[in-house]
């Protein structure tokens, strides 16, 4: 068909995302690029501007690929103008309304309302480098934008999403398709690799390379991007790692996929050279596997037999019609429409089809047509059903690893909580420490000073000012007991008070109280029993016993005693 008649039933059928400034030129540049691609091409071009199926086996014509998506030059456009360029455009009220951003969300959206959707850029981008080769990217930006593929592109958000795409067809088994290298004035190119070369770097090492001359951040074999990173991580974090480690774990992952492909050609091949009778126990016992129930062979044939079976699929119980062909030769479409017919006669809701043989895409086409579902088991795709089931082979286990990042990053939170719940531990420890010093020190401040007891009527005044001094006195008990003996007998509040005195004086001592604090007196001080004789009927204690020589008076004067009673208060 040619590109034009492909453009207009597209855009009948509304099979288009989006539509250009020209749909029929561009449609003619996203053929020619699909058609002129080294592998995974659906396109040929049997003719000038004219395309095929890949799938229709037809001729490809050379000479027209080469000339094919070439826009030739409108004769018109070297003409001179018929009038000259005015200067400003016709006053519409509509210009009006569409101006500054209002203009640009009108040009976003379609003639529906809807917003426009907009292709890949990693898509649109390998096309515009495979035609041109390579590019800066501020240049590949402009040819996008000049036909229409992208809104606003910035170059950092062009360079994340080609290297995404490079991760993407890494993570799938599969080359990356975008170089990108520096030239001699340090200026970045980027190209599109439409050619797998034979002895070529890795897929990882050209990733590697990408991003190296990109500046985006490589970590562990994977491209950091914007969107990947944690809000705490700086934009230019890079984990040193070796390269020749980060190529041998992709080497081993790809090498794994590459055997379990090549392991399926070895096994389709083995089914094919079996017999009739042994490729169908073989199928049996595979349908056991999968869930089939009641197998009975409805129907036998040269090269395999027809079988009813049931299978449970959730709430349903559907009923199959399968059919066992034995060969390598090609399933076409008739052995399709001779099982969709053979579902009904077995009064069947869906057929299924085991064949070493690679299914033909019109037989693809015909098993998911008008009428009964056929499910194909054909080529490869058989050899992969007999892997899953773990049936005709044996299983041997190859353990690949990679680093779990959420589990790191588990720990990470689970160490932060843990310094936080220690920093509290230790705030509260040093809180109740303070509250415990003020409290004591509030307690020395608020004790009320020591009152000596009040002397008997019939004491003198040297007497009761010994007392005194004894009372104040904090290192020695020996004075304030003989206080307590001076005193009137029968005074027991005075004995109660000298006790708590007494359980002051120690505590303050546990504590290592300070020299002359408050209640501490001269050593020199008369004592109460030795400064003037008891009054008559007052008991007195007897003296204490001599004790060891006494140190040197502090340099505290001693109290000046009170002047002698008078007559008058002795009596």
């Amino acid at each position: 068909m040619n590109y034009l008649e492909i453009t207009k039933r597209s855009l009948d059928k509304g099979l288009l995302s989006h539509v250009g400034k020209v749909p029929e030129q561009t449609m003619l540049a996203r053929l020619a690029a699909q058609a002129k691609r080294s592998r995974d091409r659906k396109l040929v071009v049997t003719a000038r501007d004219t395309f095929a199926l890949s799938d229709w086996m037809l001729p490809e014509d050379p000479d027209a690929l080469a000339v094919t998506g070439i826009v030739e030059p409108n004769a018109e456009e070297g003409l001179p103008a018929l009038r000259p360029t005015e200067r400003h455009p016709e006053p519409r009220a509509e210009y009006l309304r569409a101006i500054g951003r209002q203009a640009e969300r009108n040009r976003r959206r379609d003639d529906d309302g809807k917003r426009r959707k907009l292709p890949p850029v990693a898509e649109v981008a390998f096309e515009v480098l495979s035609e041109v080769g390579g590019l800066v990217p501020n240049e590949l930006i402009a040819r996008l934008k000049a036909r229409d593929l992208v809104d606003d592109l910035g170059t950092l958000s062009l360079l994340e999403a080609l290297a995404d795409d490079n991760q993407q067809r890494i993570d799938q088994g599969r080359r990356p398709q975008f170089t990108a290298i520096r030239t001699d004035a340090n200026e970045l190119q980027l190209s599109a690799e439409t050619s797998a070369p034979e002895n070529g770097p890795l897929p990882l090492q050209t990733q590697e390379a990408f991003c190296k001359a990109a500046n985006l951040p490589f970590e562990n074999g994977k491209v950091v991007l914007r969107s990947h990173r944690r809000k705490d991580e700086p934009a230019a974090a890079v984990v040193a790692s070796s390269p020749e480690d980060l190529a041998l774990v992709q080497t081993a992952r790809l090498g794994v996929k590459d055997a379990r492909r090549a392991m399926a050609r070895v096994l389709r091949k083995k089914l094919s050279e079996l017999d009739t009778g042994t490729f169908e126990k073989a199928c049996v016992k595979l349908l056991h596997a999968n869930g089939f129930r009641e197998l009975k062979v409805a129907r036998r044939a040269k090269d395999g037999a027809l079988l009813s079976a049931r299978k449970k699929e959730g709430s349903l119980e559907l009923r199959f019609a399968i059919r066992i062909a034995r060969g390598s030769g090609q399933v076409e479409r008739r052995t399709v429409q001779e099982l969709r017919r053979d579902v009904g006669q077995v009064s069947a809701n869906l057929g299924l089809l085991l064949t070493p043989g690679e299914a033909r895409n019109d037989a693809r086409a015909e098993a998911t047509g008008s009428g009964a579902l056929v499910m194909l088991w054909c080529g490869d795709h058989l050899s992969e059903k007999f892997f899953d089931a773990e049936v005709g082979v044996s299983v041997l286990r190859v353990e690949l690893f990679e680093i779990d990042e959420a589990f790191f990053e588990q720990a990470r939170a689970d160490a932060d909580e843990a310094h936080k719940r220690r920093e509290e531990r230790h705030r509260e420890k040093d809180g109740r420490r303070d509250d415990g010093e003020a409290a004591d020190a509030r307690e020395g401040d608020s004790e009320p000073a020591a009152t000596p007891p009040a002397a008997s009527p019939g004491a003198s005044a040297p007497a009761q000012a010994s007392a005194e001094g004894d009372e104040g006195d904090d290192g020695d008990d020996e004075g304030e007991e003989g206080a307590e003996a001076a005193g009137a007998p029968g005074e027991g509040g005075e004995a109660g008070e000298g006790g708590r005195r007494r359980k002051r004086r120690r505590r303050r001592r546990r504590r290592g109280g300070a020299e002359g604090a408050p209640g501490q007196t001269a050593e020199g001080a008369p004592r109460a029993s030795e400064s003037a004789p008891p009054a008559e009927g007052v008991a007195v204690a007897p003296p204490p016993p001599a004790s060891a020589p006494r140190a040197e008076p502090v340099s505290e004067p001693a109290p000046t005693p009170a002047p002698p009673a008078s007559s008058g208060d002795a009596s």
